[in-house]
């Protein structure tokens, strides 16, 4: 069975702003948060969707949620601006966790499967 784009992407937030970063990111607290930090000209990592997806579909009951982000729209992602590779970060009680850079499926369960509690 293969997911349309819109489907696989569909569990992942997009944040917008300065704003829905605070909100969804910052001020949250007992949840991780996975961030896939990209440019505009390059949008959300395809890469590691179906990855990231199944995570949902078998820990759903953790206390997990994805996002996208746009690094040149979030103050706090400016850093990342103008690097060519996908990052991905963990976020947790407003603090970076880890953050992974490039498509390496492996280390990106890894980590959230660490954060989470979960033995692979």
């Amino acid at each position: 069975l293969l997911l349309q784009r819109a489907d696989v992407m569909s569990f992942q937030k997009a944040l917008r702003s300065d704003s829905d970063w605070d909100d969804e990111i910052i001020q949250v607290a007992g949840v991780l948060q996975v961030v896939d930090v990209h440019q505009s000209w390059c949008g959300p990592c395809k890469a590691v969707a179906s990855t990231l997806k199944r995570v949902v579909m078998d820990h759903g009951d953790k206390p997990i949620k994805f996002f996208t982000a746009d690094c040149e729209k979030i103050a706090a992602l400016k850093k990342s601006v103008g690097g060519s590779e996908p990052r991905f970060q963990l976020w947790m009680n407003g603090k970076m966790k880890k953050e992974v850079k490039g498509v390496d499926a492996p280390e990106i369960l890894g980590a959230i499967f660490k954060e989470l509690g979960i033995k692979a």
